[in-house]
């Protein structure tokens, strides 16, 4: 798992083959294994926990900022 993490995005994305540097036939068995693996409950399909802290965090700042007229 540690392997095909490599070619995900924090996203859940998978990245380009200029990102990774593989060749056409290398990338395509990259994207089997990784969609074999989000089959399998392996890895998830999105991963939102990133979008999710960082809606936290903003709402915690925005609420402390006041506005001076």
């Amino acid at each position: 798992m540690s392997l095909i993490s490599r070619f995900i995005s924090e996203q859940g994305k998978i990245l380009s083959r200029r990102v990774n540097r593989l060749t056409l036939k290398q990338q395509r068995l990259i994207t089997i294994a990784i969609k074999q693996a989000r089959i399998f409950s392996l890895l998830p399909f999105l991963n939102n926990e990133k979008q999710i802290e960082r809606i936290e965090s903003t709402t915690r700042t925005t609420g402390l900022r006041t506005r001076n007229k």
